[in-house]
């Protein structure tokens, strides 16, 4: 199978504090990775590299497809609502609006959130705001998509259907996966392999087959 990432030797540091720490890994096409560590492990900063958000210091990385990152802050207007949000990350990557509206129809039917997409983001819940912005990364038909923590604060009950919605988004796109948590549950359902990583300096601990 096609390998879309590779890192090799990953280093990374904020001033003289060392918090990626030789980080070497492959990740296929279509793969479901889960990285999981403690909190402050250095597992969303690997995220950023990856995305191109962060510079590192020393080693490599290829990324040979498109990159969709959802980041756990949220990053929604207050005063547009879900929909014009989504079609503002569109617009501003120069996507055309009718080609981002038919991926935005498509896919807020798997996430659930067609009924919220006229709402404002302080009209909705935590996980709907999380879908809106999953779905803003979407509109950009990335190859790769990128998400950090994106089960916290939801209880089990939406965490679950949460789960199963990110199964069929990466069924329907063939997207490779790349979800950070510090609750391995929350990862099992979803990952091919899981990445655990040591507390900060962050190495690889150890990578766990799931399916």
């Amino acid at each position: 199978m096609e390998t879309i990432i590779r890192v090799r030797d990953l280093v990374k540091r904020y001033g003289e504090e060392l918090v990626l720490d030789h980080i070497t890994l492959e990740v296929r096409k279509g793969e479901s990775i889960g990285i999981v560590g403690p909190n402050g492990a250095g597992k969303s900063t690997f995220l950023r590299v990856l995305a191109g958000i962060e510079p590192y210091d020393s080693g490599t990385v290829e990324v040979n497809g498109s990159i969709g990152y959802v980041p756990q802050e949220t990053i929604l207007l207050p005063w547009r609502t879900l929909k014009g949000n989504i079609l503002l990350a569109a617009k501003i990557r120069g996507i055309e609006k009718r080609v981002a509206e038919r991926i935005l129809d498509e896919n807020a039917d798997i996430l659930a959130i067609s009924g919220y997409l006229d709402m404002y983001p302080s009209q909705v819940s935590g996980g709907t705001a999380r879908k809106a912005q999953i779905l803003m990364a979407l509109v950009l038909d990335p190859d790769i998509l990128l998400l950090d923590e994106p089960f916290t604060g939801l209880d089990m009950e939406t965490i679950e259907s949460f789960q199963a919605q990110i199964k069929m988004l990466k069924e329907a796109h063939n997207l490779t996966i790349i979800t950070v948590s510090h609750m391995m549950d929350e990862l099992m359902e979803i990952s091919d392999r899981l990445i655990m990583f040591t507390h900060k300096p962050a190495r690889i601990r150890r990578i766990l087959q799931v399916k």
